[in-house]
């Protein structure tokens, strides 16, 4: 049970190494416990005394696999005591982490076979002298490329994932126990053929290994669509609850614009009162409160009730920021679109432009330019805005990035932007040239929209 000679005791620590690396790897940037430090060196600690302690009851595919399984159990285990993410989250993680660690071992096999390595079945009860044999230089050279290889692969093209999300929510749990399912069977089949080594040829072995390494990357290619997918869907989720809450705003907004108009005009005719009594108040007061007047009662007419609100609601946050907004829109050729689709749609592209041009230390710079025309049965809206001079066009999954410093919270007007433009049938574009960003959004008019712009020309 504690056979010191024998290389699988001393390869279950090793194995235990392995696996640490792939799942310090996949989590790091998941939610840590209070604590953490305490908690990771006290796990460590623990999984490798488990690792020494752990019997080895036979050697056999079943025995060997039962152990294995049981190490990752205690390793997904510690990652719940260090991470504050749920069984179904930290299970995942691990087991993307374990697939990291199969295809690792299994290519490194495959490398030995083909180029004629010397190596030493860590599953077979080898005797003192087969440990004392050494290991070549290059069987090390060739074991830690590997490894690094892979588990760059799995950090840089998988685990990112991960990363850009700020909260970890897996939907789909029937492919999630399929993939766990066939990473079992790849496991066990890997542990039988194990111990059946003297009865194949070197040309079984190796079509076994690609096999099974072809196994392990499909598991691996559905546990990334299973972090894809979950990542699209909390997008989506995340967006229709911002839609939802633009349709509020913009009904609070229109309420407020509205009752603004009508107290501005109310004041405008109660100071066109007081001109009429010479000498009462003073002309520069009175000049000052039509000033402000002017201001809040912002008048816009587009040919769209809407826009109007959304533009007017603009209009005063760009003045306060010495911002100039030119607008030059036939708002009717919108109105396919309902109020709720146009305040989110207007709504996010404009406070995009309007925080980039605040950033510009020249407030002569600072210039918003919003255009709507239509042409052949399209709808054109131009929205371009300055911006500052260091500014760059980084792009994520298509998108501009978010300039705010927490990427995980923003980003989202953007891309509620792009899923509107496609509910409508549209595109988007955007530009940065010459210190200005321009996005240029393309819209197929209704049918029914065409046939009235055709019988008004008829």
């Amino acid at each position: 049970m504690f056979d010191l000679s024998s290389a699988l005791f001393w390869y279950k620590p090793h194995f235990i190494t392995e696996l640490l690396v792939a799942e310090a790897l996949v989590t790091y940037t998941l939610n840590k416990r209070p604590r953490f430090g305490w908690r990771v060196l006290l796990s460590v600690i623990a999984l490798y005394a488990l690792a020494f302690a752990f019997p080895i009851m036979g050697y056999n595919a079943l025995t060997s696999s039962l152990m294995f399984f049981a190490l990752f159990i205690a390793s997904v285990a510690a990652l719940k005591v260090c991470y504050e993410e749920s069984w179904l989250n930290t299970f995942f993680c691990g087991l993307i982490a374990y697939t990291a660690q199969h295809i690792s071992y299994e290519l490194n096999s495959l490398l030995g076979l083909v180029m004629g390595l010397k190596s030493i079945n860590v599953y077979l009860p080898n005797g003192p002298e087969a440990i004392g044999a050494g290991i070549p230089a290059l069987n090390i050279a060739v074991y830690l490329s590997v490894f690094a290889l892979v588990y760059w692969f799995v950090w840089a093209f998988i685990a990112v994932r991960i990363r850009r999300q700020r909260e970890l929510v897996f939907i789909n749990f029937y492919l999630f126990f399929w993939v766990l399912i066939t990473i079992t069977i790849d496991i066990v089949f890997s542990a039988i053929v194990t111990y059946h080594t003297a009865n194949h040829s070197d040309t079984t072995l190796i079509m076994f290994n690609i096999s099974n390494i072809f196994s392990c990357c499909l598991s691996l290619g559905y546990q990334y669509l299973m972090l894809e997918k979950d990542n699209v869907a909390r997008e989506l989720i995340t967006i229709q609850m911002l839609w939802k809450k633009d349709k509020e705003r913009y009904e609070l907004s229109k309420e407020n614009i509205e009752l603004l108009n009508v107290r501005c005009h109310d004041l405008a005719s109660q100071i066109g009162a007081l001109r009429n009594i010479n000498g009462f108040v003073d002309d520069n007061a009175i000049i000052e409160l039509e000033n402000a007047l002017r201001f809040y009662g912002v008048n816009i007419h587009t040919g769209n009730d809407a826009l109007d609100v959304i533009l007017a609601e603009k209009h005063i946050l760009c003045d306060k920021k010495g911002i100039r907004l030119n607008c030059m829109i036939d708002g009717e050729k919108l109105s396919f679109i309902s109020p709720a689709e146009l305040y989110s749609l207007f709504g996010n592209a404009l406070q995009n432009a309007i925080e980039s041009a605040e950033k510009i230390d020249d407030p002569t710079r600072r210039l918003i330019i919003v255009s709507v025309k239509s042409q052949a049965n399209m709808v054109f809206i131009h929205i371009e805005n300055s911006c500052p001079d260091n500014l760059l066009l980084h792009l994520v999954d298509g998108l501009p990035e978010t300039t705010k410093n927490d990427k995980s919270e923003h980003g989202y007007g953007m891309k509620s932007i792009q899923l509107l433009c496609q509910r409508l049938g549209g595109d988007i574009d955007f530009t940065m040239e010459n210190s200005r960003f321009s996005l240029d959004i393309v819209l197929p008019m209704p049918r029914e929209k065409r046939s009235k712009k055709t019988n008004e020309k008829v």
